[in-house]
């Protein structure tokens, strides 16, 4: 198996719900979370990553044994079998630096 690369400019991005965008976000964000109720909306934990706005919970926790993992990142969210999103949490849980992997 291939090594895994991380790729990431380790800057920290906020946690934020859908009130911490703008309108013209808001509406954005909106349709591409069209699935989840108002209320549901309003409870997201998003980040902006890459002029892309990202939920928290589309995110799975690393466990086990996971080249990931060992290299300190928390969580993954796929692209394709061979990329994605890579989520760590900063000390005060209220920020993520984010990288994108690939093998």
């Amino acid at each position: 198996m291939s090594a895994l690369t991380v790729k990431t400019n380790n800057r920290p991005r906020d946690l934020q719900t859908i009130f911490d965008y703008s309108i013209p976000q808001q509406v954005k964000i909106r349709k591409q979370f069209d699935y989840y109720s108002e209320e549901e909306l309003a409870e997201l934990t998003l980040f902006s990553y890459r002029d892309t706005i990202y939920n928290l919970n589309d995110f799975m926790r690393m466990e086990g044994s996971n080249p990931l993992k060992e290299q300190g990142w928390d969580g993954y969210s796929s692209d394709s079998y061979f990329s994605g999103v890579v989520v760590k949490f900063t000390e005060d849980n209220e920020q993520v630096i984010v990288g994108t992997y690939y093998s």
